[in-house]
C-alpha cells in the first residue's frame, strides 16, 4: 500500500507540472482574447465616437439623449443598440487596462475578476504548449508541489479515520 501510495503522490506531483505549465500560456491567450475583443468593440462604436466628438464635445450621453429626444422612431431605436454597445466598449476597456501588469498581477485579476464568457471561450480554443521558459517553469513546479499538498491532505483526511479505528 505504501508503494501504491508513493506513486499517486509522484503522479499528483507531475500532473500538477503539466497543469501548471500550461498557466501561463493560458493566462496570455485570455488576455489576447480580452484584446481582441476589446480592439472589436472599439472599431464598432468609433463612428458614433466620432459623432459625438464632432457633435456633443465628445459625450456620447448627450449624443444618446439626442437620439431618445428625436421623434423619428428609426433615431428612438438606434438609441438601445447604441447604448450597449458603448456600455460593451466601456467594459471591455476596463477589463483590458487592468490585464495590462505583468503576469501575477494578470493571473490574480484574473483569478479576482475574470470574464467568464471570455473563460470559457479560451477554454474552448486552448492549445496546449509546453514552454520551457523561466515562467512555465516557476508555475509548472508550484503547481507540482500544490498538487502534491492537496494529494497528501487529502490522503491524511481520508487515511487518518481509519488509522485511528485500527490503533484501538
Amino acid at each position: 500500500m505504501n508503494k501504491i501510495n508513493h506513486y499517486l503522490s509522484m503522479l499528483c506531483f507531475a500532473a500538477g507540472i503539466m497543469l501548471g505549465v500550461q498557466l501561463p500560456n493560458w493566462v496570455n491567450q485570455y488576455v489576447q482574447r480580452v484584446d481582441a475583443h476589446y480592439r472589436e468593440a472599439e472599431l464598432a462604436i468609433a463612428p458614433y465616437q466620432l459623432l459625438a466628438d464632432q457633435l456633443f464635445d465628445g459625450s456620447m450621453q448627450a449624443l444618446l439623449d439626442k437620439h431618445l429626444q428625436s421623434h423619428e422612431p428609426l433615431f428612438k431605436r438606434e438609441a438601445e443598440p447604441i447604448s450597449n454597445q458603448y456600455q460593451r466598449w466601456q467594459y471591455l476597456q476596463r477589463l483590458h487596462q487592468q490585464l495590462q501588469g505583468n503576469f501575477w498581477q494578470q493571473l490574480q485579476q484574473i483569478t479576482m475578476h475574470a470574464d467568464q464568457d471570455m473563460v470559457n471561450e479560451t477554454l474552448d480554443s486552448y492549445q496546449a504548449t509546453v514552454p520551457l521558459n523561466r515562467l512555465a517553469i516557476i508555475c509548472g513546479l508550484l503547481g507540482g508541489i500544490l498538487a502534491s499538498i492537496v494529494y497528501e491532505l487529502v490522503t491524511g483526511l481520508l487515511i487518518r479515520p481509519f488509522k485511528i479505528i485500527k490503533a484501538r
